[in-house]
């Protein structure tokens, strides 16, 4: 996996770490969540929207660090187990990313984000007609 850059995505509870690797560089870079989260709640921010295009950005960030290029393209998939705006489960992977037309190699490439379930019982029992599972696709330029 020298050849090819890569790109190593950590989670835990508190924050997120992008680490790119190619040849002897590395660049790391750390989201934290309840920050971010909390930012994006006072300001009665879209989340999930704000929270990809901030992922996005510290992917290209950690990247272009270690490997020139001048198109990103990254491919989401997200799962939650209701309406975006409803939902208290979110699974965000990975599924492609590309510099140029350099495929990077992508080692833990799910993020779940879980918080409190506020949803009703009726709503819980008749949410898996609304729940989300759809890819997204993003291309930067740098």
């Amino acid at each position: 996996m020298e050849d090819i850059p890569s790109l190593i995505i950590k989670t835990s509870k508190d924050s997120i770490i992008i680490v790119a690797k190619y040849k002897k560089q590395v660049a790391e870079h750390n989201i934290q969540l309840k920050s971010v989260l909390s930012y994006y709640w006072r300001n009665n921010l879209p989340f999930v929207e704000k929270f990809l295009e901030l992922l996005g950005a510290v992917i290209k960030r950690s990247i272009s660090q270690i490997f020139d290029f001048k198109k990103l393209f990254v491919k989401f998939n997200i799962e939650s187990n209701d309406t975006l705006e409803e939902s208290s489960i979110f699974n965000i992977t990975l599924l492609e990313v590309k510099a140029d037309d350099v495929k990077l190699g992508i080692v833990g490439n799910e993020i779940t984000l879980e918080g409190i379930d506020n949803r009703g019982a009726v709503s819980k029992v008749t949410s898996f007609r609304r729940k989300v599972n759809e890819t997204i696709e993003k291309e930067f330029t740098s």
